[in-house]
């Protein structure tokens, strides 16, 4: 990926712009196949909840036992997980990672789907979530207008990325071996042993601190890119008294008895 002032980086950290379930999370950034313990030494110098794997455009489809190893090792120390890789991918992806990593729900798959010159496109551009085949492993299929693509609040403006603080700035990431053994990582991952209370979503490893963003870590509460709050439903009660009034209120969608119990009185007629 040709990103200045990363030709020569392995680790980044910055809060997560991108609006993912880790969205302004403080993050680990990790550029490529680094070792697992320096992963964790560094994840835990910084006091970060969150680790984004294959960042920079950088997973490899070649490195199955690497992902599957590092990933759970760092579940089960109950940090967040994102894993970045190219749609097309899914499939092998999904086969690749253990069936411990899928359940947790620490696990952030994020499907990169590249989509060049979007905003000069025909408005009518409509994004569809297919399967491989007709009624092979779908219920059906998604299409998401171009207007629902690029909503404002999944946008992610590309001066939000200058957040980001370059660890180790002179270090080139070293690609591993295709199989290299990891630390010892507990089996108990593909058991699906949580690594998190559920309940408080706090991590099990005493010795792990999570910090959660915020401005002062980078992210700007301002920027164009920031979760919009959603618009205050408005509920507006309809009170007839009469068949006729019922009948159109019923017509218009309402779904309660008009005519009931506790319906308004004004039109009854006095003896």
């Amino acid at each position: 990926m040709n990103r200045n002032g990363h030709e020569r980086t392995a680790f980044f950290v910055g809060p997560e712009v991108e609006h993912t379930p880790a969205y302004s999370k403080k993050t680990l950034f990790v550029v490529g196949k680094q070792d697992l313990n320096r992963i964790v030494e560094l994840a835990r110098e910084h006091k970060v909840a969150h680790i984004f794997m294959g960042a920079n455009h950088s997973y490899e489809s070649t490195a199955d036992a690497y992902w599957d190893q590092t990933i759970t090792a760092l579940l089960d120390r109950g940090f967040w997980v994102s894993l970045d890789y190219e749609a097309h991918l899914h499939e092998k992806v999904l086969v690749a990672l253990n069936k411990g990593i899928w359940q947790s729900r620490l696990f952030v798959p994020l499907l990169s789907v590249r989509v060049p010159k979007i905003q000069t496109s025909s408005p009518n551009l409509t994004v569809k979530i297919d399967d491989v085949d007709f009624k092979a492993t779908n219920p059906g299929v998604w299409c998401m207008h171009f207007h629902e693509v690029t909503d404002s609040n999944r946008f992610t403006d590309w001066i939000e990325y200058g957040t980001d603080v370059v660890v180790e700035e002179d270090e080139k990431p070293t690609p591993m071996p295709p199989y290299a053994p990891q630390p010892q990582v507990s089996t108990e991952m593909r058991g699906m042993r949580k690594p998190i209370d559920l309940k408080t979503l706090k991590p099990i490893d005493p010795d792990f601190v999570a910090v959660k963003n915020d401005e002062s870590l980078g992210l700007d509460v301002e920027a164009k890119s920031m979760l919009k709050d959603d618009p205050e439903e408005v509920i507006s009660t309809v009170i007839v008294a009469t068949p006729a009034e019922a009948a159109e209120a019923y017509a218009d969608g309402t779904t309660t008895d008009s005519l009931g119990k506790d319906s308004g009185k004004k039109g009854a007629k006095k003896k």
